[in-house]
């Protein structure tokens, strides 16, 4: 039972780790059908692994770290 909580537990947390991903691009891209073809786009910044990807690996804050960087202005 505690192997089942545990593995639980882990599929949760790739969960709430994916849907977080998946609403910071959401506010870029506009709707669920873009915000779902970049998490599915190959990125050359991550050597062509997808956010999917990377986010399965539990290297969520490395995407949001880099979704960051598409809104962020250049200083002036």
């Amino acid at each position: 039972m505690a192997a089942l909580r545990e593995r639980f537990a882990a599929q949760s947390r790739k969960a709430q780790a994916y849907y977080a991903v998946m609403h910071e691009i959401k506010a870029i891209v506009g709707n669920d059908d873009a915000a779902n073809a970049w998490m599915n786009a190959p990125l050359e910044a991550f050597g062509k692994q997808t956010p999917a990807e990377l986010v399965a690996a539990g290297r969520e804050q490395a995407v949001l770290d880099h979704i960051r960087t598409l809104t962020a202005k250049p200083a002036k």
